[in-house]
C-alpha cells in the first residue's frame, strides 16, 4: 500500500469511527437519530413518527405517556359576550397522564388544527380555553383546552406533538 493510500485509509477509518460506524461495537451500521415529528401539515397515515387516532380515544405512547383529545363543545365566541368573533370553533379538551417515569415538560408543544383537510386557525379565548401547565409530574394527570376554527367544516384533525415523541393526530367529525 502506498503512503497516500495508507493516509487516506486511516482518515476514512477515523471519520467512520467518529460517526459511529467503525468496528468494535456489536453493530457496524450507524442509525441516524430520529428527527422530531413534524406536526405542521395534514395527517398522513404513511408518515413515520405519526400516530393516528379517533377523537375521544386514548393513545399510550411507547414511553408511558397517555393522551386523549375530544370535542368539549362547538361554540361561537361572541355568544359569550366579550368576543368580536362570530365564527364557529371546536373546543378540544386534551388530557395527559404522565407515566414516563420523569417530569413531562409541555413547553414547546406543537398543536395543529386541520379542518376538512385545510390547516385552520387555533385560537385562545379568555374564559373559554385553558392553557396547559408547563410541567406534569410523573404519575400526574392534567387537562387543558384548545379552540380550533371550524368555518363551515365538519371534519377535524387535531395534531399534538410533545418533545421528540411521535406526533398524535386525533381525527373525527364534529357534531353540533
Amino acid at each position: 500500500m502506498t503512503r497516500n493510500r495508507a493516509i487516506t485509509a486511516v482518515a476514512v477509518l477515523s471519520l467512520l469511527s467518529l460517526a459511529g460506524c467503525g468496528s468494535g461495537g456489536e453493530d457496524d451500521t450507524a442509525t441516524p437519530a430520529p428527527e422530531p415529528p413534524d406536526v405542521t401539515s395534514t395527517p398522513d397515515p404513511e408518515q413515520l413518527g405519526w400516530i393516528l387516532s379517533d377523537l375521544g380515544a386514548e393513545v399510550e405512547l411507547d414511553d408511558g405517556l397517555r393522551l386523549s383529545a375530544e370535542i368539549g363543545e362547538v361554540f361561537v365566541p361572541n355568544d359569550f359576550g366579550s368576543h368580536d368573533d362570530s365564527g364557529r370553533y371546536a373546543l378540544v379538551v386534551v388530557s395527559a397522564t404522565n407515566g414516563t417515569g420523569a417530569p413531562l415538560t409541555l413547553d414547546g408543544m406543537v398543536v395543529e388544527c386541520v379542518v376538512d383537510g385545510i390547516p385552520a386557525e387555533r385560537a385562545t379565548f379568555d374564559g373559554i380555553t385553558v392553557a396547559p401547565p408547563s410541567v406534569v409530574e410523573n404519575g400526574g394527570d392534567t387537562a387543558w383546552s384548545e379552540a380550533c376554527s371550524l368555518g363551515e367544516g365538519q371534519g377535524l384533525e387535531f395534531g399534538l406533538g410533545i418533545g421528540d415523541r411521535d406526533a398524535v393526530w386525533f381525527m373525527g367529525a364534529v357534531d353540533e
